[in-house]
């Protein structure tokens, strides 16, 4: 299977996004803050479809956006944070973790600014809302179940093999900046105990966790990762992409598995 990238897909369905959410924002109302956090990964995407949710979301913006120029007002949101462009959203997400370590939301919803990888369990921002507030704790609620796959690459992972074409663009892999180590030993390093025989990885950068699902690691898991990210300071880091596949076990056991198939 081939996944279309996100500035692919932004086109197509930003525009219906947005008019969905403004259909739909009469009926729902936004949970509170403290309920659910919205972990917005941005380089140039529009905002205007999470502007239903602006006090649940927090914006890392990893662009060349100013204010002035944007098509909405930054001091909006939650927060609105400037970040270097390295480490892909992968980088982002534990960042935001390190930072609000003692006031976690209930419920943290990870995605990138354009989730049109939602697609077509969810067609708006806020039937993503919707989906993530029934998030339990000890699950990754990635959204769209059809973005998860097993997984037994441990080793040095061939990145220009057809197989892969749906984890990384023809973009990304001629950028890609490789790090000293495997998948396998990213995976010891950073949980600090030898990987299963597979996982189930999610594909795409969308990711609901409770608190208390975040919080069954110790906060030195998440910085450990982010170091091996500070050691590799690239847009493209392979580490950004190990961390992509690492998202869900990271944060459960449920997600190890025996052997692929089994």
């Amino acid at each position: 299977m081939r996944w279309l990238s996100t500035a692919a897909l932004l086109a197509l369905i930003g525009s219906a996004f947005a008019a969905d959410n403004t259909a739909s924002s009469t009926s729902f109302i936004p949970p509170a803050p403290t309920q659910l956090g919205i972990v917005c990964a941005r380089f140039s995407e529009d905002l205007r479809i999470w502007l239903p949710f602006e006090k649940n979301t927090y914006v890392y913006d990893k662009g060349t956006f100013v204010d002035a120029n944007d098509t909405v007002k930054h001091e909006d949101f939650r927060s609105y944070v400037k970040l270097n462009n390295t480490g892909r959203e992968e980088k982002t997400y534990l960042y935001h973790i390190l930072t609000h370590w003692n006031d976690l939301d209930d419920i943290t919803l990870f995605t990138q600014a354009s989730p049109d990888l939602a697609a077509p369990a969810a067609n708006t921002t806020t039937q993503m809302v919707e989906i993530a507030l029934h998030t339990k704790e000890d699950e990754v609620n990635n959204i769209n179940p059809d973005l998860f796959h097993a997984l037994a690459e441990w080793k040095t992972i061939n990145w220009s093999s057809p197989f892969e074409a749906g984890w990384i663009t023809a973009s990304q892999l001629s950028s890609l900046t490789r790090v000293p180590y495997t998948m396998g030993e990213y995976f010891q390093y950073v949980l600090g105990q030898p990987h299963p025989t597979a996982i189930l990885a999610t594909h795409g950068g969308i990711a609901a966790v409770t608190r208390d699902t975040i919080k069954k690691n110790p906060k030195e898991v998440y910085e450990r990762a982010f170091q091996r990210f500070e050691e590799s300071p690239f847009v493209n880091t392979e580490v950004g992409f190990y961390q992509e596949r690492l998202l869900a076990p990271m944060f459960s056991k449920r997600y190890w598995l025996g052997p692929v198939g089994q």
